[in-house]
């Protein structure tokens, strides 16, 4: 195989080629769609680590492990305070990454097994006392997050490498997001069934976890082995602690990239709400406790489907008037969300649910949108710093959905929710039902307020591309793939 710029994949570069592959004249190329396949499978790893924790590790840790909630949740909270530290670190050491096989692909490869035998150890506490398997829980925590930031931050950041051709860049994040929402399924729905189906005790939770590593080590292994890793010149700086503020502070200097990482998060936050409000509102507003699976399947579903579509408007149309409509698109659902009760028939509710999903599958446009703030950052400070700005992205977005889990948390009793109670109050119903629609939908009419200011429009993008290959003299597009020095 060969790289975007046509030299081998593992094969050292000499300067010249370094210099031609980060231009846009040589990075431009469309990538094949076995390419964008073979990269997007690693976010199998993402997408399963997500769901499992999010849903799964909860309840098995109270109801099987017999840990009090109390110390659950708290040793979630510090793996979360662990996760969001570790991000910006991994990003901005994979930045002054020198290897012959590339800046993240490294990362990747070395990650990936310690990673999945961390995952699977997470489910098989031992059999002790209560500090014993709490000590345990946040042990595994511990050094699954920290092996989950050196493989997820570099992988990240190598989508963000993989072409500068605007419009591609959505295509690439598209198919990445259709892996996402595979390993969401699988991660929740599949590691649920196939525990349950073992007994549903610690030896179902543990078969179901190695059946996931496999999945997710598959994952991996096929984005490091398949993807090719584009020459970028690593920083030249010695990786010093200071070195590490400043780098993160310059991130902050850019008011696009402020701008969009403020829009995102408070369309975070907003996304959080809903979902923590769903189980409730399925089950108490619905009735549809034990159809929860199917409607949250059927709207993951739509949002894959409907990636393509957000991914050619943005081509079209450009991503920032793209992900505006999306926007727009949820609030109109999310506000009438109210009207469904337990008399639409359940046709009904899935027809309402596939209009929901397709607007959601605008949400991974923010992934694309960021990847063009490189290049401004690039044409200002001469550096590639894709690291440290996804290190700083995803600690944002980590702390925004925190946040949004903690206001639905905060809200519930406020709104009448009695714990327990064979059915609530119409008052609480109601009161569920806007905390679950039309208040998160008050957080996407923030976030378009706040995205249209943002200044990387199409034509701008392609300004800073074609002054950055300025900059760049003595180098030509050859006929062939491969770039050379004129």
């Amino acid at each position: 195989m060969t790289t975007a710029a046509g030299a081998a994949p593992d094969a050292p570069t000499s300067p010249s080629e370094t210099i031609a592959a980060s231009s846009p004249a040589a990075a431009s190329d469309r990538l094949s769609l076995s390419h964008k396949v073979l990269y997007g499978a690693g976010e199998l790893v993402v997408g399963i680590r997500m769901a499992s924790l999010s849903t799964v590790l909860f309840p098995f840790y109270t109801d099987v492990a017999l840990l009090t909630p109390a110390l659950v949740g708290g040793a979630i909270a510090l793996g979360r305070v662990w996760d969001g530290v570790n991000d910006p670190i991994t990003g901005w050491l994979s930045d002054r990454t020198r290897t012959r096989y590339g800046r993240r692909r490294p990362f990747m490869g070395a990650m990936i097994v310690p990673l999945v035998l961390c995952f699977a150890l997470l489910w098989r506490p031992p059999a002790g006392s209560t500090g014993e398997v709490f000590a345990f829980l946040v042990g595994a925590l511990f050094l699954l997050d920290v092996f989950f930031g050196f493989y997820a931050t570099p992988y990240l950041a190598l989508g963000a490498e993989l072409s500068t051709d605007y419009a591609e860049r959505a295509r690439i994040v598209s198919v990445r997001a259709m892996f996402h929402n595979v390993g969401l399924l699988l991660g929740g729905g599949v590691f649920l069934g196939v525990a349950a189906a073992r007994g549903g005790g610690h030896d179902g939770y543990a078969a179901a976890s190695v059946l996931l590593a496999v999945i997710m080590l598959g994952g991996g292994v096929t984005a490091f082995l398949g993807t090719r890793e584009p020459a970028m010149q690593a920083a030249d700086e010695r990786a010093t602690f200071r070195g590490l503020l400043a780098d993160l502070k310059a991130t902050l200097r850019l008011r696009s990239f402020r701008i969009i990482v403020a829009g995102s998060a408070i369309a975070i936050c907003g996304s959080s709400i809903n979902q923590a409000f769903a189980l409730y509102v399925f089950r108490d507003a619905f009735g549809a406790e034990a159809r929860a699976g199917l409607v949250i399947g059927t709207y993951l579903l739509a949002a894959t489907v409907s990636f393509p579509f957000w991914a050619a408007a943005a081509a079209r149309f450009g991503k920032n008037l793209a992900f505006a409509v999306c926007l727009g698109w949820s609030v109109v659902g999310l506000s009438l969300s109210p009207m469904i009760d337990q008399t639409w028939p359940l046709a009904g509710v899935l027809a309402f649910i596939v209009i929901a999903g397709v607007g959601v599958g605008g949400y991974v446009l923010p992934l694309a949108i960021v990847a063009d703030v490189f290049d401004e950052d690039e044409l200002e400070s001469g550096k590639r710093r894709e690291g440290a700005f996804f290190g700083v992205w995803t600690l944002v977005m980590k702390l925004a959905g925190a946040a949004g889990i903690a206001i639905a948390g905060v809200l519930l009793p406020y709104l009448g929710y009695v714990p327990g109670a064979a059915q609530q109050t119409p008052g609480a119903i109601w009161a569920m039902k806007l905390a679950w629609g039309p208040l998160p939908a008050v957080f996407f009419v923030l976030t378009i307020l706040v995205v249209r200011r943002f200044p990387l429009t199409q034509e701008r993008v392609h300004a800073i591309q074609a002054e950055l290959a300025a900059r760049r003299p003595g180098i030509v597009r050859a006929s062939g793939a491969r770039t050379v020095e004129s």
